[in-house]
């Protein structure tokens, strides 16, 4: 409640409703938190869908306030670490369609930020690469979800996310 208070600037005790009501409405996010750190306790790491793991020795600390941040830790890693992993395959699936169509056809990457990929292409080909790059980016991992792609074109980064 404390840093989504802070986030939000509002009061704690505001912030503490929107979390109740939040938990309240999807039980089994709260079910999965709890569990995860559960896991992440005994183990002593989390682990993503991917096998990817994560140590967190603040889970065995004898100081309240490093447990409590290991705890959000363990809630966080395998969600974010998760998404890495996705990322990381959808940008190997990208990488395989462009050369695939050769040399610079279709453009190349010229930049990941987090989640985002800057793509430079020649503008006679953006509505082939969008396709390509659709493509490459939605299939990277099968969840009871879809994972939606969201596609932006300008001359600048700026332009693209305006």
């Amino acid at each position: 409640a404390y840093g989504l208070a802070q986030r939000l600037a509002i009061p704690t005790g505001e912030a503490q409703e929107i979390l109740d009501a939040y938990f309240e409405a999807f039980p089994s996010v709260r079910a999965f938190m709890d569990a995860t750190v559960v896991q992440a306790r005994d183990r002593g790491y989390t682990e993503t869908e991917f096998g990817r793991r994560r140590r967190i020795p603040e889970l065995s600390s004898n100081q309240r306030n490093v447990r409590m941040a290991g705890e959000r830790q363990a809630m966080n890693a395998p969600i974010q670490g998760l998404a890495a992993d996705i990322f990381k395959v959808a940008l190997v699936r990208l990488d395989t369609a462009l050369e695939a169509a050769g040399d610079s056809v279709l453009g190349r990457v010229v930049l990941q930020v987090h989640d985002e990929v800057i793509l430079e292409v020649p503008p006679e080909r953006i509505d082939e690469a969008s396709a390509v790059v659709l493509e490459a980016l939605s299939g990277a991992f099968d969840l009871a979800v879809p994972l939606e792609v969201n596609l932006s074109v300008g001359s600048s980064w700026a332009e693209a996310k305006a």
